[in-house]
């Protein structure tokens, strides 16, 4: 598989027939449509995400407008405040196109560091014809971050899920991150999606199966819909940029994922949905393609082909769950299982390879009876190792970040959530306490939050702890409150204030962090770890 670089794929689409465009993953963008998609008189397949439009009953543009929108009479404040900025209508086509910008400066404390963000990009989107539709962005950024987020960047060459970082004026970066897709339905059964880009498994804030915390990857996504089940099949490129290979195949080297996911809604009120992946490593020996074409079987198991084939992939299986509540709200809870010995947890006995990870959590829309008030609790826990692998080549992780949880591995979470729109402001929050056993500074044994340390320096195999190694602590308070400018791109004028405490054996570190600018809010980007 190449490496995809998305430009523009067609100029023309059809919206009103079609509208197969994926949702946008941004948290704060979905919650203008969550109430709808999770309500208890909705059967929709809520779990692996981006949801495809033309899969939900309602037209999401016009959700936007009877919601944010009014009617400007003049041209150029129709564009600013309420469309896209270019719109092209044919008899079976329509086009789209918005700039997407981050304009935003910010302070760290009263004597601290200044800091700004400055993005420039496009999104072009649209459907052509009944089948087929495509979407494209691009982003140019250059940044000052504070504390907490430079030293990640600097330790990992990365932006966190937005590309390697180059050196921008002695203490800044500059990244860029390309996007795009094209989807194939040919009837409401089979939807095909070739693409660069992100996916999320799960009904809550974060995923321990497979998130949007790393940088975009190739893909290619089968989704068949039949009655009250959805069954996902995603093979993926991954890549591993800690070391540079200067042979007869230079380049970073590459990784694979194939992965299937089976949703079914047993009940109105029920879902439960079964993931399996396998991670292999490609072949460097010369003339290799590296993927491994036993692992496109999209409905056999993935255990035994490993084990047909000699293969030491890493493989991991999950679960996800969902219950809705009355009150407009959902219990939802995951388990992976990466590896485990049922004798060994029955004894108790600290094992090793006993590695797993769960979620617990509620969601409640309209909470209190107050409209548009979302509230959300959960708590996330992965036990030490999990992810990681003999072989680094072959852990759970993409790009210098784990593919499941920030925290990678050896780590406990909890999270309270809130988010209230009124009229064109929206109140956003987050508290955050986290803590996770880190590696030990001079020590080169693994203690099993770093996935891309190998498993088989582990200081013992028995008596492993949570949060063994260098005990962290990380608390966090996000709060952000924000005015509506363009509900079609969320653009947005934002005051966001972040109170960071960060506790271990080798330092204190405290982020108190003002920012203020204006913004397009239509993707994740996890700070808060």
């Amino acid at each position: 598989m190449k490496r995809l670089i998305f430009s523009l794929f067609f100029l023309v689409f059809n919206l009103a027939n079609a509208q197969h465009q994926n949702l946008f993953l941004g948290n704060d963008y979905s919650t203008n449509f969550n109430h709808l998609i999770y309500s208890n008189d909705a059967n929709y397949q809520t779990s692996f995400k981006p949801i495809i439009k033309s899969d939900l009953n309602f037209n999401t543009d016009s959700i936007l407008d009877i919601n944010f929108s009014y009617d400007y009479q003049n041209w150029i404040f129709k564009k600013i405040f309420s469309e896209h900025l270019i719109i092209m209508n044919g008899d079976d086509y329509k086009v789209s196109a918005s700039p997407i910008i981050n304009f935003s400066i910010g302070k760290e404390s009263i004597e601290g560091l200044g800091t700004f963000v400055n993005t420039r990009g496009i999104i072009v989107q649209g459907d052509l014809g009944k089948t087929i539709s495509f979407y494209t962005s691009f982003a140019e950024n250059q940044a000052i971050f504070p504390n907490y987020i430079d030293a990640f960047i600097r330790k990992n060459k990365i932006v966190p899920g937005q590309g390697y970082a180059r050196d921008f004026k002695e203490i800044g970066f500059d990244y860029a991150m390309s996007s795009g897709h094209v989807t194939y339905r040919a009837n409401k059964m089979f939807a095909v999606q070739f693409g660069h880009g992100k996916h999320f498994i799960g009904d809550g804030y974060r995923s321990l199966l497979l998130s949007d915390n790393t940088f975009n990857y190739p893909y290619l996504r089968i989704q068949t819909n039949f009655g009250k089940v959805q069954y996902t099949n995603l093979y993926t490129e991954f890549m591993d940029i800690n070391y540079f290979r200067n042979n007869d195949q230079m380049g970073y080297p590459k990784k694979y994922m194939s992965s299937h996911y089976l949703s079914l809604n047993a009940t109105k009120r029920f879902s439960l949905s079964l993931y399996e992946a396998v991670v292999w490593r490609m072949n460097h020996a010369p003339g290799n393609s590296g993927f491994d074409v036993n692992f496109l079987n999209p409905i056999v198991m993935l255990r035994p082909v490993e084990f047909s084939v000699g293969s030491s992939a890493n493989v991991l299986v999950g679960v996800n769950l969902k219950y809705k509540l009355p009150f407009s709200s959902y219990l939802y809870g995951q388990l992976l299982l990466d590896e485990f010995t049922l004798e060994q947890i029955k004894s108790n006995n600290g094992y090793w390879a006993n590695k797993f990870a769960y979620q617990l959590g509620y969601k409640i829309f309209n909470a209190f009876r107050i409209d548009n008030l979302t509230l959300q609790s959960e708590y996330n826990l992965a036990r030490p190792y999990t992810y990681s692998h003999f072989n680094t080549q072959q852990n759970y992780a993409h790009y210098n970040q784990p593919l499941a949880h920030p925290l990678g591995a050896n780590f406990s979470e909890f999270l309270l959530l809130m988010n209230y729109k009124w009229k064109k402001f929206v109140l956003d929050g987050k508290i955050i306490f986290s803590k996770y056993g880190g590696d030990i500074k001079g020590d080169t044994l693994s203690y099993g939050s770093n996935v891309y340390l190998s498993y088989n320096d582990r200081p013992t195999n028995f008596g492993i702890d949570m949060y063994q190694g260098n005990l962290t602590t990380v608390n966090i308070k996000i709060f952000n409150i924000s005015y509506i400018l363009n509900p079609k791109t969320n653009l947005k004028i934002n005051l966001g204030v972040t109170l960071r405490d960060f506790k271990n054996d080798d330092v204190e570190l405290q982020t108190q962090f003002i920012n203020f600018g204006i913004k397009s809010d239509l993707f994740n980007h996890y700070y808060d770890y």
